[in-house]
């Protein structure tokens, strides 16, 4: 997940003798790589994951705010009136909705399994899947998901569900 930066340099390779400048951007990516690896009991199995379904469901509403549905339980946060600054937008707001779902999934212990997650949002979906989005606060946002999931060996799979199910 934090390969792009990585990989878009080493593409900028044509030949053994250019010089190249790394960005800041690639030396994070770097830096976060080797803390991972680095990590005691950082081993993980190349067995397929098992797919949970905990029927968790995330959403953004630029009137009002942020939700989570998992169960019988949920949770909301309003945002406040100032929250569109920047490049904050309601992609963000949804990838920042993904995020705390990750976070609740994490505190409450899941590891090594795959886990389904359903929203409405198929830009945040796409970026997510991809590994980055054009919008800065998605990308810290997306940076964030996957600081939480690979050290307890858990991808997720973020599925389209339209609006109205949502």
């Amino acid at each position: 997940m934090t390969l792009p930066p990585i990989s878009s340099f080493l593409s900028k390779f044509l030949n053994d003798f250019a010089r190249h400048h790394i960005l800041r951007s690639v030396l994070n990516c770097l830096a976060w790589w080797k803390a991972i690896l680095s990590a005691l009991g950082g081993s993980r199995s190349l067995q397929p994951h098992r797919l949970i379904d905990p029927d968790i469901w995330v959403d953004a509403s630029t009137s009002w705010g942020l939700g989570i549905i998992g169960g019988e339980h949920w949770a909301a946060w309003k945002l406040s009136a100032d929250w569109k600054q920047g490049d904050t937008d309601i992609g963000w707001a949804e990838a920042i909705a993904l995020e705390l779902a990750v976070l609740e999934l994490v505190q409450d212990g899941y590891s090594d399994c795959e886990i389904k997650i359903k929203g409405d949002n198929t830009g945040v979906i796409g970026a997510f899947n991809k590994g980055h989005s054009q919008n800065i606060s998605r990308n810290n946002s997306i940076h964030c998901i996957v600081t939480l999931l690979v050290p307890y060996n858990i991808p997720i799979l973020p599925s389209y569900v339209t609006s109205l199910t949502n």
